[in-house]
């Protein structure tokens, strides 16, 4: 880290000008929300700077030597990307040489990377490309990765000459956090984590994923804090069947589910901060916060509102702080919000019949028929200005006609044409109020009945509050409670009920038996004369929503992402509940109108698969297990840290595996009605699984959804929420014999306009394309993209090739190969022992006879083109005649065993035969 700051990235200060206060990593956070509450600087400036990714290399080495050709020359070949194989055309194998990277077989090291992560509720961030730079006079750290910083990338392909690194900066104040919304922010700091997806910002291939603690963001009063983070960045690869494992399946001694690999592909440096800054807006205390937290909701008949008045007066006056200036003192409103809120809440500001009505207006505003009563150009009600002008165009009129217009006679017909208008008005007007006095009087009697409440309501949490329903006849009544949203619902079960009071730590009456219930009718309850009764409900909602289906694509988007300040957050949209308490005769004795406002929601851990278009994804999502092992105070598989000690609570410390006990169960929850989301209870100690079933829809489709986990038995608080992305690709279907190479020949078809092209490989030391660089896709034509496999593994996998457009970035195609990969027949076989740890390899040799009568040439391929290397890549042999093959084995510093299989095919890369060397490293 010494190093990496020498590199010259931006410093980050506090409010002061002063360094941030540095945070170790590996120290522990106390989380005092009280203290955070009470912190004079409100706003919290959170600082996210990407810093540098290091490869993560092998422990043991490979070494070449050649006359004018160096150990550091050959590294830094491989460390650019350049394949072993090739440089072994140039190298003569020796003794000790340079290090290979550990995904050998997997995608070469990336030139510039971008990427996607969410923060909080803003909106998902995708970074612009990064370019890799090598950091001059850099060795090896001490997580043994050779570092390289992020430098920006213009559109030409030129870097940007100022500070190396990428920053983002969210602004999290009370001007952006709703009421209450601070000890929810602070929350989310301390428990939860930030996953970062790495992406090759030329092959738009996904590297791998880091997440990272935001715990240490909590600044616990001081003005600002920073740590920095070296985070292994994993690429895990799944099986066509495969049981996925929830939690970090890297960490030593945890427990890997069968057909799921994982590669370490390197490090990612990142430091975050949270710098405080002080605010003209102060955030209301916990006491001043609205009644949207409160767990009892008494009814308007029981004193929660007051009748504000009938339909033509409007609560709050416009030029409402300027009359209260008087009343608040010479230090105004601003400095009072709340009294003013409060204040204006009593004030009614009284309204024009036509302003209120439209249709009054309208009769109003209609000129009277032929032989009515007054001029027919009579001005409307009320406007003075139009009737001072007719009276100055009429007295005009008079004078050009010789008479004076103070002449008694022309006023008093004037005088009463006004008066005959004023009369048809005041009839239209009580002939319109007579028509809707009972509209307007049964509006009036529904707005003092009426409550109004707002919840705040997150992804799969349940909130739970009361509603004090008293019956205001002096005759008892059977109410029936009419709900019009579904994911509103009464609490009927007592022991729900009970639940979710002690949850709230409510105490309230308790009544057992309350509802009556008849088949599919709404519930009933029974009231006595001015009987008041607490009606339990919960809210609870599964859908995400569009906003939050939203994710940042792989598709690189625009070099000007940085331009746009993370300001606006991911709005979702408000949500409304009514609820009818109606006696027998149908008439409501109290309504309750809620106001829902959806919260954010924390993703404990994403999941991204890649599925072939239209069909089904089946998958089986193990959970760690429940119990520690015995003589263990750990689980010995955590979960993504921030969600791990919500799942320890539940856990009896020290319970051997096998043993009855108070296991808790599993529930499972889907935000996509279309998706079927499982899980099945098994015995005590048994590992249990998340069954997911999703249908894919037609390429390039991406599919989110959200997966909520609880351990209660009604449902409450979900202990894990997953987010679930499902590509769908273009299928292709490839069957081979492994080390044997396989031809085919994808079609494609130009866009409107000509495209510069490139085609990328996941693994491409098994596949490679013809044309292998850059070439042109004219609009509109179809070209043949040959595609050469060659699989160093049997079994059934996936591997992604995507065809981008190099100019703009763009992704213009994509397949999903899916191999099905037959083992070959093993001819020989040999066993070798080698000593493990002494730092040198060891030279061996083996024959092979050409079968034919004729000569023939073969190459020599190996499936661990890391541990194994020929003295020759291809050979001829006469007919009938033997050929002795060289093999250098590199070194190992750990005892182990490994089976290689070396491959010998003709000319056209068929395979002749196949040996299987067993080397022993002890």
């Amino acid at each position: 880290m010494v190093l990496l700051q020498s590199a010259g990235f931006p410093e980050i200060l506090d409010a002061n000008q002063q360094p941030a206060e540095a945070v170790n990593p590996a120290d522990p956070v106390k989380f005092n929300p009280q203290k955070e509450e009470s912190d004079c600087l409100q706003s919290n400036e959170i600082v996210l700077q990407f810093l540098a990714f290091s490869r993560w290399i092998l422990d043991y080495f490979v070494c070449y030597s050649l006359p004018g050709f160096c150990v550091s020359c050959v590294e830094e070949e491989l460390m650019c990307g350049s394949d072993l194989a090739e440089l072994c055309d140039r190298v003569t194998l020796a003794v000790v040489g340079a290090r290979v990277p550990q995904d050998r077989q997997a995608a070469p090291w990336p030139k510039t990377v971008y990427f996607t992560f969410q923060f909080y509720r803003f909106p998902p961030e995708t970074t612009p490309r990064l370019q890799l730079v090598k950091l001059e006079e850099a060795g090896r750290t001490s997580s043994g990765s050779l570092p390289h910083i992020l430098v920006p990338v213009h559109k030409d392909g030129s870097l940007d000459a100022g500070a190396p690194g990428f920053q983002r900066k969210y602004l999290v104040d009370p001007g952006f956090l709703r009421p209450g919304e601070q000890r929810w922010f602070a929350r989310y700091l301390a428990l939860h984590t930030l996953q970062i997806d790495v992406w090759d910002g030329d092959a738009l291939l996904l590297v791998g994923s880091a997440v990272v603690q935001l715990k240490h963001l909590l600044r616990q009063g001081r003005p600002a804090v920073q740590v920095s983070h070296e985070l292994e960045v994993v690429a895990t690869e799944y099986e066509q069947d495969a049981v996925v494992l929830s939690g970090d399946v890297t960490r030593f001694g945890s427990v890997k589910p069968i057909d799921v690999h994982t590669v370490v592909k390197g490090r990612l440096h990142l430091t975050l901060a949270n710098v405080g800054h002080s605010c003209e807006q102060r955030v209301r205390s916990p006491s001043s916060l609205p009644p949207s937290r409160s767990r009892v909701i008494p009814s308007a008949l029981c004193g929660a509102s007051g009748f504000p008045g009938g339909s033509l007066l409007t609560c709050g006056a416009p030029d409402g702080q300027e009359d209260f200036g008087s009343i608040l003192g010479p230090l105004g409103p601003q400095e009072f919000p709340e009294i003013l809120a409060e204040a204006m809440k009593n004030v009614a500001q009284a309204q024009k019949l036509a302003d209120v009505d439209s249709e009054l207006a309208a009769m109003l505003f209609t000129p009277p028929r032929q032989g009515s009563r007054g001029p027919q150009g009579a001005g409307r009600e009320g406007d003075a200005v139009r009737r001072r002008k007719l009276e100055r165009m009429r007295a005009v009129r008079l004078r050009e006609c010789g008479a004076e217009p103070g002449r008694r006679r022309p006023g008093a017909l004037a005088q009463q044409s006004v008066r005959a208008q004023h009369a048809r008005d005041l009839q239209v007007i009580a002939a319109y109020r007579e028509r809707t006095k009972a509209e307007s009087i049964a509006s009036a009697l529904s707005q003092a009945i009426t409550t109004r409440h707002t919840l705040h309501a997150s992804l799969g949490t349940a909130e739970f509050f009361e509603f004090v329903l008293r019956n205001p006849h002096n005759t008892q009544h059977t109410v029936t409670i009419e709900i019009d949203n579904p994911e509103l619902s009464l609490i009927l079960d007592s022991r729900e009920w009970s639940y979710f009071k002690d949850a709230a730590d409510l105490h309230t009456p308790l009544e057992e038996d309350m509802f009556h219930l008849q088949g599919s009718l709404a519930p009933q309850l029974f009231l006595r004369p001015g009987e008041t009764a607490h009606i339990p409900f919960k809210y609870q909602t599964f859908s995400a929503g569009p906003s939050a289906s939203a994710q940042a694509s792989a598709e690189l988007r625009s070099e000007d992402t940085d331009a746009r300040p993370p300001r606006e957050s991911s709005m979702m949209a408000t949500r409304h509940a009514k609820v009818w308490f109606r006696v027998s005769s149908g008439k409501p004795i109290a309504v309750l109108c809620l106001t829902v406002e959806p919260r954010p929601h924390v993703v404990d851990q994403a999941f991204r698969f890649y599925h072939p278009e239209l069909t089904f994804l089946k998958k089986a999502i193990r959970l760690p297990p429940w119990r520690v092992l015995p003589g263990r105070s750990r689980p010995p598989l955590r979960l993504v840290a921030g969600s791990f000690d919500r799942w320890r609570r539940l856990l009896p410390e020290g319970a051997p595996v096998g043993m009855p006990g108070e296991e808790p169960p599993v529930h499972v929850r889907c935000s996509d009605p279309n998706v079927i989301c499982e899980t099945q209870n098994v015995g005590p100690g048994e590992p249990r699984d998340v069954f997911l079933k999703v249908a894919s829809g037609p390429s390039p489709e991406i599919k989110d959804f959200f997966v909520t986990i609880y351990t209660d038995r009604w449902l409450a608080t979900p202990v894990q929420t997953w987010q679930v992305h499902l590509h769908s690709l273009q299928r292709v279907d490839v069957s081979c014999v492994t080390g044997q190479r396989t031809r085919l020949s994808l079609v494609l078809r130009g866009t409107q306009t000509v495209r510069k092209v490139k085609a990328f490989s996941s693994h491409p030391q098994e596949l490679t394309t013809d044309p292998k660089g850059v070439f042109v896709l004219p609009p509109r034509g179809v070209l043949d993209l040959h595609v050469s496999l060659r699989p160093h593994r049997a079994g059934s996998r996936f591997v992604h090739l995507n065809l981008v457009d190099v100019d703009f970035h763009q992704l213009v195609a994509s397949w999903l190969v899916c191999l099905s990969c037959r083992p070959p027949l093993i001819s020989k076989a040999f066993e070798i022992t080698l000593a493990a740890g002494e730092g040198k390899g060891a030279s061996k040799r083996i024959t092979y006879t050409n079968p034919y009568p004729f000569r023939r040439t073969y190459r020599l391929h190996s499936d661990h083109p890391d541990l194994l290397q020929f003295k020759e890549d291809a050979f001829q042999v006469g007919g009938g005649e033997t050929y002795t093959i060289g093999l250098r084995f590199a070194p190992s510093q750990r005892a182990r065993e490994e089976e290689i299989l070396i491959y010998i095919n003709d000319h056209e890369d068929k395979n002749e035969e196949t040996f299987c060397v067993k080397v022993t490293y002890q």
